[in-house]
């Protein structure tokens, strides 16, 4: 491709210089058979002369047909150029095209990094520097910035009225009226408010005492193993479980010892709050890998990944999720030896996901379309007013909203036609003229994930979004910018264990504190059953 800006290649090439020194040499012969020509007509009957004047006329007539001919050739040649020319301004005018966006790509990156506000993709900004903009701004300045707060008359929602009271305090009536009077009789009505608290934090040490016993046979003393070894004392599960539930929610080891020792009265330091969190992830194990072979069963599931180092390097913590569990697996690698190694070789279910081509080894999936739609919405912030933009946005929403309509329909010959409509309307998102760019990619795309894009409809359970994936993975985001992940793959993996506990416990309704309890005192043997699915 031309690049523009170089200079064009010089005419006329060789072989044309070459025609035209022909063309002047056969003219100039002409001319010069002409004038001999011109005075062999004067001379009165001669047959020399005449028939030497008939030579001459044939080799003028034989130089014209040659003027003819070469005329014809260069005729020939400046069309294949001109040709020639019409494809080069072509390829140059695609290339101009897509300098102009990068141009337009690298002003929205500018105006990004600058923190000047930009308008959304729904917005008319047709006439960007037109007077209707300057008179748009003017509008905002007079009416100036939107208040604050609920709109006027709005009843805001306030906690509900507590069932079980503790403590009435009773407050005596104003000391003065409005009136200047102190003269206030009490009556028997009042009005009520509540107070929620907490007592206040107290430590409670419980003290242990191991009997000893001696044997009558020989006469040995007895003590219990537990008394015997270990530090003489330990932390109970209360306050162990408090604090593993504080650092799945992103709380850090120096946090919690720091509110171990100054609120609570119990002294801790950073390690003893890992040792003692690593001691609960232990008992919970056993659940854990419950979960993995029950996961490697479902019928419906959400996948995704978000970084994770560990020691500074590069790693990744992946997501399997639905409606009734969570399952996170931490691994170095960013490959789809991961996934079948999560999932197993015999997965059959269907995964709903982005278009990350690690997914591309499951048999079935389901593509997230907001995905699609968040690219659609920044190609258009970029390309504002384009209209094959919006028209092909508004397309891809129209086949979503159709395609929940059709989903939400019982089987039958009605649904199996709605779904072919569907599969129609698809195919136009192939075929419809785009931009050219990113939404050609993105058009690219829907034709090689055709079949990933549509099985949301005849799949009730598919969503065609992974929302709730990204949902699961976020607080492991916002827990990363604190942590910066975790110093040893063991770390790593109790993270993954206590995430996977505690997010499958509140997808099921079950109180995270309660279980791990029962883990905690039990040594992981005495658990509820979070894998089996609930009874008909």
């Amino acid at each position: 491709m031309s690049i523009v800006g170089a200079p064009m290649p010089e005419y006329p090439s060789a072989e044309v210089a070459a025609m035209r020194r022909e063309a002047e040499r056969l003219q100039r012969q002409a001319e010069a058979d002409l004038r001999v020509l011109g005075k062999l007509e004067c001379i009165p009957n001669s047959d020399s002369a005449s028939q030497t004047a008939e030579q001459l006329r044939q080799r003028y007539q034989l130089a014209l047909n040659q003027r003819c001919d070469l005329l014809e050739t260069l005729l020939q040649s400046a069309e294949q150029r001109c040709f020639k020319l019409h494809d080069e301004n072509h390829l140059l005018q695609e290339a101009c095209e897509g300098l102009r966006y990068k141009l337009k790509c690298a002003h929205y990156e500018l105006k990004k990094a600058l923190g000047i506000k930009l308008p959304t993709a729904d917005e008319n900004t047709d006439e960007v520097d037109g007077e209707d903009t300057t008179q748009v701004c003017q509008e905002k300045e007079i009416k100036g910035p939107r208040k604050r707060g609920a709109p006027k008359g709005h009843r805001g929602h306030t906690r509900p009225i507590p069932t079980r009271i503790d403590f009435i305090e009773t407050i005596p009536p104003p000391v003065k009226c409005d009136c200047g009077s102190h003269e206030i009789a009490p009556l028997d009505t009042y009005d009520s408010k509540y107070i929620e608290d907490i007592p206040a934090v107290s430590k409670i040490v419980t003290e242990r005492k191991y009997q000893r016993g001696r044997c009558d046979h020989c006469g040995k003393v007895l003590r219990h193993a537990e008394a015997v070894h270990g530090p003489p004392v330990i932390i109970g599960p209360n306050l162990a479980v408090h604090l593993t539930l504080m650092n799945q929610m992103g709380t850090t080891f120096r946090k919690l010892s720091a509110f171990s020792t100054r609120v609570l009265g119990i002294e801790l330091s950073p390690s003893g709050v890992l040792g003692l969190i690593n001691r609960v992830g232990s008992t919970l194990k056993g659940s854990y890998a419950n979960l993995h072979e029950t996961l490697q069963k479902q019928n419906v599931l959400n996948g995704d990944e978000t970084g994770w180092k560990v020691m500074g390097v590069s790693g990744y913590i992946w997501c399997f999720c639905n409606k009734r569990m969570a399952f996170f697996h931490h691994d170095q690698r960013r490959a789809a030896t991961v996934i079948g190694k999560i999932l197993g070789p015999d997965f059959v279910g269907t995964v709903v996901c982005d278009f990350y081509a690690a997914y591309n080894c499951l048999k079935k999936t389901q593509r997230c379309l907001v995905h699609l739609l968040r690219d659609i919405k920044k190609e258009r912030e970029v390309l504002r007013g384009s209209k094959l933009l919006e028209e092909f946005d508004a397309k891809v929403k129209e086949f979503i909203e159709k395609g929940l309509q059709v989903q939400a329909m019982d089987d039958g010959p009605e649904k199996l036609l709605e779904t072919r409509k569907m599969e129609k309307h698809l195919d136009g998102l192939m075929t419809m003229p785009v931009t050219k760019g990113t939404a050609t990619t993105l058009q690219k795309r829907i034709v090689k994930y055709r079949d990933d894009l549509i099985r949301f409809v005849t799949h009730p359970d598919v969503e065609f979004h992974n929302n709730r994936a990204e949902r699961q993975l976020r607080p492991l985001v916002i827990g990363r910018k604190v942590s910066f992940g975790s110093q040893t793959q063991g770390g790593a993996l109790r993270h993954c264990v206590i995430h996977s506990i505690v997010e499958t416990c509140k997808l099921q309704n079950k109180d995270p504190f309660e279980f791990i309890h029962r883990a905690y005192n039990s040594g992981g043997l005495d658990v509820p059953d979070i894998c089996s699915p609930p009874a008909a």
